[in-house]
C-alpha cells in the first residue's frame, strides 16, 4: 500500500494533496463519535474527508465537510465522490468561522479532529501548519461556532491530546457545554493516556471515563476494544 492511498472495508481514502494523512486519531474519532441517529452531522477541519465518510457510513444523515486548505478539498472532493455515500456529503472549502456566519442549518452533531498545537515550533508546509496548529481555528472559535450550529440536543465530538483536556473543558464551561462522554485513549495498558475524545453538549456531565488501549502489553498485538470500535473500516480486522 503505497503512503498516499488508503484503502477502508467500503471506501478508499487518497492523500495526495492533503498535508495531514490518514492516521489513527481520526480512525478512532470516525468510528467513536456519536453519530448514529443524527439527522445532520458536520465535520469541521475534514482533510481527506475521513471522518464526514465514516459518520455517513455510520448513519443515515447528511453531512456537511467544511474545509479550509483548497489542497486538501482535492482530495476531499475525490474521496466523497467515490464513496458509496457521496450523495449524502457536501463539501465546503471554507473556514468554520466562515461556514458558521450564513450556515442556515443545525447539526444534531460537529465532529471535529481539530489542530490542537498551540505555542510550538510550525512545520514547514503552509498546509501542514494549517492542520496542526489553532492559529485558524482557536479553541474559542470552535466552541463559539459550534454553540451556534447545534441543535438543542447537539453535542459537538472532538479528539484532543489529553494535556489539553482542561483548555477544551474550560472553553465549553464558558458556551455553556460540559462534557457528557469521554473516552480516554493510550497506546497500550502500560502506557499513559495521551489522546481523549470527548462528546461536549447540554446535558449532565458524564459520571465515568471509558479507556481505550490501541494495543495490547504485546507490541503489535491490537487490543480486542480497538478492533472491536474499528473492525467495520479496517481491511486487518
Amino acid at each position: 500500500m503505497s503512503n498516499n492511498y488508503f484503502c477502508f472495508k467500503q471506501f478508499a481514502v487518497v492523500q495526495d494533496n492533503a498535508s495531514m494523512k490518514v492516521g489513527t486519531d481520526g480512525v478512532l474519532l470516525g468510528a467513536w463519535c456519536g453519530c448514529v441517529g443524527a439527522r445532520r452531522v458536520l465535520d469541521v477541519g475534514t482533510g481527506t474527508g475521513l471522518i464526514a465518510i465514516m459518520a455517513a457510513q455510520r448513519s443515515e444523515a447528511q453531512v456537511a465537510a467544511v474545509e479550509i486548505d483548497s489542497n486538501a478539498c482535492i482530495d476531499a472532493i475525490t474521496n466523497i465522490d467515490n464513496c458509496p455515500w457521496a450523495d449524502r456529503i457536501e463539501l465546503f472549502n471554507l473556514s468554520v468561522q466562515e461556514f458558521a456566519a450564513d450556515c442556515q442549518d443545525r447539526f444534531d452533531l460537529i465532529v471535529s479532529n481539530p489542530p490542537f498545537f498551540c505555542n510550538s515550533l510550525k512545520a514547514p508546509s503552509t498546509g501542514r501548519a494549517l492542520a496542526r496548529h489553532d492559529d485558524t481555528l482557536p479553541v474559542a472559535d470552535l466552541f463559539s461556532c459550534a454553540v451556534r450550529l447545534l441543535t438543542d440536543n447537539g453535542r459537538l465530538s472532538v479528539i484532543i491530546p489529553a494535556d489539553r483536556l482542561d483548555d477544551y473543558d474550560s472553553e465549553a464551561a464558558l458556551h455553556g457545554l460540559r462534557p457528557v462522554r469521554r473516552e480516554m485513549v493510550r497506546p497500550n495498558p502500560n502506557m499513559p493516556f495521551h489522546r481523549a475524545m470527548v462528546e461536549y453538549g447540554y446535558g449532565d456531565s458524564f459520571s465515568t471515563d471509558e479507556i481505550i488501549s490501541i494495543e495490547t502489553e504485546e507490541h503489535g498485538v491490537y487490543s480486542p476494544e480497538y478492533i472491536a470500535l474499528t473492525r467495520d473500516f479496517y481491511l486487518k480486522f
